[in-house]
Formats: structure tokens, C-alpha cells, sequence
């Protein structure tokens, strides 16, 4: 039996570039994954090393059929798709977060997932890390026999125009490989490059989680037509002056109702409480992408703005 190993994380730059000596990828928008294939079947591990095996019967059969080798380790993310065609996190974890067999049998049917495989690490008994990327490409294609829920991750040449593409689409971003990079087993390596398309938004700041004292994260929404609507708990961005800041706001404040239509559940603890603020605050976050039940993926405070309240609309 293969021993699970740590996957080569890319490292993040701000923009996409053009260089002949990289080739560009999408990045999916998934839940990473490696799979193992030898005399004793498939396996399904994360990057922390946990066996999903059993979450994804569907993906285990269609690599048991596709693969041709006796033996390999294959490099990729799993994908579930939204009701418009696009990749989306919320869709992929609906599938990874399964509890039981039987639950995933049934969503097997319901909710296909999508295998997208862009290295090889491994092959009939030999490791293929040292290898660059370019002959490891060759070795995958010559392993892997795509099919309707295993697929081939295309390379392109040019990276600019890809993440343009990404960002009209309105999808997650690229990742940058160097050609002749080899493979570096648990390390963030800058022979990857991911390049993440960042989508923004103007919120109104409804209340706060305090902790042991001081300001946490902010409870965020934006106007329906007259309703605020709770999108989300922010906390990353924010920094020693704004807490500050906040905080000294919230000790001047009365006890008052949520603001939100949909407020927020929080049961708290004995170092923790909500504040609920008037809705005066404006702050511009940047996300990821909206989820399913309409919240921020992946928010980040950038700053206070001046926007007038009413404008923070959906």
C-alpha cells in the first residue's frame, strides 16, 4: 500500500504575468486531493491527510476504470458545479462534508463531482518528484484515460489572458507552473504561482463580536430594499487602530435590536458577545465569491468608507 503524502502548495502573487518558461492553469475552486491507486484499490486523501475515500464511490470507480498503470499517485482538486456551469466551493463542500456511505451513495446520483487532475507524482513503482513538470505532464496524459467526471487540467501559454478570461467569468483565478519545476512534497513553492481573482463589495458594518474586551470581527450586510441582509462575519483585515477605534465606538453604544432582516445565530460563550450597531458604518471587504445561502466566502476588511448607507445594495 502507498503511503499518503503532503501535496506542493502554490505560493500567492498579486498579478498574472507572461513568461514562455510557465505554463497556466485554471485553479478550480475545489476541494484538494490525491488519489492512490495500487493492487488494493482507490484512495481519496486530502491535504491533511485524511481518507475520503468513502464520500466519493462515484470518483473511485471511475479511476479504478480509467487509470493504466499498475500503480500511480495523481495531483488534482475536486469540483462540484452550480446551477450556472461555473465551479463553485459551496457545491464541492456539499459533497466533502457527507457523513456516511449511504449519504454519498445518494449524492453520488444527485450532485456529481468532478475529478481535475493536473500532476502525477508516482507510477508503477517509481517516485517521479524530481522530474520537471513538462515530462511529468507527458507521463499523466500516457496514465490517465479522461472520462465524463475525471478530467485532464488543459495548459495554456498565456497567462494574462487566462486570468482576464477568469475574471469575466467570474471564477477563481489561475495558477502558474514552471515548466522544468520539480515537485517539492508539503512545501509552499514559489514553482507555483496562484493568481486569485478578488471580487469587492461595500458593506454596512450591523454589529460586532467583542472578545475578552475588544472588537473581533463584524457582522456585515447589505440593502435589500429596505431590509438589511446579514452576508457574513468579517474579522480578517482588520487592524490594531480600527479595533481600537471600534471598540471604543461600541462602549458608547445602547443595548439595541439586530438591524438585520436575517440576523446571524451566535451562541457564544462566556468571552464573547455580540454588539449590534446602528447601521452607519460603511466598510469595503474583499471576498472570494458569494456562497449558496448568500454569504462572503474568504472576506477581508480593507477599510472604512464614506459611502452613503443606502447604497450598499445587493
Amino acid at each position: 500500500m502507498i503511503e499518503p503524502v503532503v501535496p506542493m502548495q502554490p505560493v500567492q502573487v498579486d498579478e498574472p504575468f507572461d513568461d514562455s518558461k510557465w505554463l497556466y492553469q485554471i485553479k478550480w475552486d475545489g476541494v484538494r486531493m490525491l488519489s492512490y491507486f495500487d493492487a488494493d484499490g482507490v484512495r481519496l486523501v486530502n491535504r491533511k491527510l485524511r481518507d475520503h475515500t468513502f464520500k466519493y464511490p462515484d470518483l473511485t470507480t471511475a479511476l479504478a476504470e480509467q487509470v493504466r498503470a499498475k500503480s500511480v499517485i495523481l495531483d488534482g482538486e475536486i469540483v462540484g458545479f452550480g446551477e450556472d456551469g461555473k465551479p463553485t466551493f459551496s457545491a464541492s463542500l456539499k459533497r466533502d462534508l457527507v457523513k456516511s456511505a449511504d449519504k454519498a451513495q445518494v449524492l453520488a446520483r444527485t450532485r456529481p463531482a468532478y475529478y481535475m487532475v493536473w500532476d502525477i507524482l508516482y507510477a508503477d513503482g517509481r517516485w517521479l518528484l524530481e522530474e520537471p513538470l513538462s515530462r511529468r505532464q507527458q507521463r499523466l496524459a500516457d496514465v490517465l484515460e479522461p472520462g465524463p467526471s475525471i478530467k485532464l487540467v488543459d495548459s495554456h501559454d498565456a497567462g494574462t489572458a487566462l486570468f482576464r478570461v477568469m475574471q469575466e467569468q467570474e471564477m477563481e483565478g489561475i495558477v502558474a507552473k514552471e515548466r522544468e519545476g520539480i515537485y517539492r512534497l508539503g512545501e509552499y513553492n514559489p514553482t507555483w504561482k496562484k493568481i486569485k481573482h478578488y471580487r469587492f463589495v461595500h458593506a454596512v458594518v450591523g454589529g460586532a463580536i467583542v472578545k475578552s474586551g475588544l472588537v473581533n470581527s463584524l457582522l456585515i450586510g447589505l440593502y435589500q430594499e429596505d431590509q438589511l441582509i446579514y452576508i457574513g462575519r468579517a474579522a480578517t483585515g482588520l487592524d490594531n487602530a480600527m479595533i481600537q477605534a471600534l471598540t471604543q465606538f461600541v462602549n458608547h453604544l445602547p443595548s439595541q435590536p439586530p438591524p438585520f432582516q436575517n440576523p446571524p445565530r451566535h451562541t457564544g460563550n462566556a468571552y464573547e458577545k455580540v454588539v449590534w450597531f446602528p447601521p452607519q458604518l460603511v466598510v469595503e471587504v474583499r471576498f472570494m465569491e458569494w456562497t449558496s445561502d448568500l454569504t462572503l466566502r474568504a472576506p477581508v476588511v480593507l477599510g472604512f468608507r464614506e459611502t452613503e448607507v443606502r447604497a450598499c445594495v445587493f
